[in-house]
């Protein structure tokens, strides 16, 4: 070939590399970690009523028993991430007389829910013991429910006076517990 031609080919050669240089689009990836913690939240609050005293002085409240007012009354929040359910149970079998070391059932002490929470169980209800603790609320995933325990005492047959139970300050502490379902 002839120089001539060469340096045209070579030319030609240059401009057409040239172009597909230029024409390229030019890319680059960067990668952006992203990550979610969802924290499983489960809040159970007693907010007032976190010590309920009945104290029987007279022969009607014997007869007859302590019905509920705001001073027998527990209140309780609960803020979940997930449905839930809250269950109740008092420790012992049974009131244990703390100075006779006397007994008294516990079905003595009554209770009903309240509270704008929802899925409360309804009706007075005996309280159990935590080896058979009763759900108390069933519910979805929410935040700040209120929820109202209600406590009467001697209130259902048999009446107080039938027991002939010793006089004593009779106790026993009751465990509320939230848990998922």
């Amino acid at each position: 070939m002839h120089k001539p031609m060469k340096k045209l080919l070579l030319g030609a050669a240059m401009l057409l590399f040239a172009q597909v240089g230029f024409g390229q689009s030019v890319s680059d990836n960067a990668v952006i970690p992203v990550s979610v913690t969802l924290n499983s939240i489960l809040r159970l609050t007693v907010t007032s009523g976190g010590n309920i005293q009945f104290v029987v002085n007279t022969i009607d409240q014997y007869t007859n028993g302590i019905a509920n007012n705001d001073q027998y009354t527990s209140s309780f929040t609960v803020s979940s991430s997930r449905d839930f359910n809250v269950t109740m149970g008092a420790e012992d079998a049974d009131f244990i007389g703390i100075e006779t070391g006397a007994t008294m059932p516990l079905v003595n002490l009554q209770y009903t829910m309240g509270g704008t929470g929802g899925g409360a169980i309804a009706g007075l209800q005996p309280l159990l013991d935590i080896t058979a603790p009763e759900t108390i609320v069933t519910l979805a995933a929410g935040g700040g429910l209120l929820y109202e325990i209600l406590w009467e005492l001697g209130t259902v047959a048999p009446s107080l006076l039938t027991q002939s139970l010793d006089a004593d300050i009779y106790v026993t502490n009751v465990f509320l517990n939230l848990a998922p379902q």
